[in-house]
């Protein structure tokens, strides 16, 4: 396992976006992307949009994998803003957290 100050230079020297590095986007949307599959396999839909649109597509595979995308495009992008994480594994917990919220329950 890399030691911390190993894993900071590494996030510190890559590109910047509103003052946080790129590499915590990414990491933030892979969080909400596998939760997003992970709760839909449980039967928790996440995220409707394209249904919403037209109810003909709600059925095929890749709608899912397309709201999957612009689901983790949204967190990435949301989550990091407002969580501002300091190392790699707030990030993810924030996706995995935005994921979480928005997420409906089937109870």
């Amino acid at each position: 396992m890399p030691e911390a100050e190993v894993v900071a230079t590494a996030v510190k020297g890559g590109r910047m976006l509103f003052g946080i590095s790129v590499t915590y986007y990414l990491l933030c949307g892979i969080g909400a992307f596998v939760l997003f599959f992970k709760l839909q396999k449980k039967g928790a839909p996440v995220f409707e949009v394209i249904t919403y649109i037209n109810p003909a597509y709600g059925s095929s595979p890749w709608c899912r994998l397309l709201e999957a995308l612009v689901f983790s495009a949204l967190g990435a992008l949301i989550g990091t803003i407002i969580t501002q994480p300091g190392n790699p594994q707030q990030a993810i917990v924030a996706g995995l957290g935005w994921t979480g919220l928005l997420s409906k329950s089937t109870v």
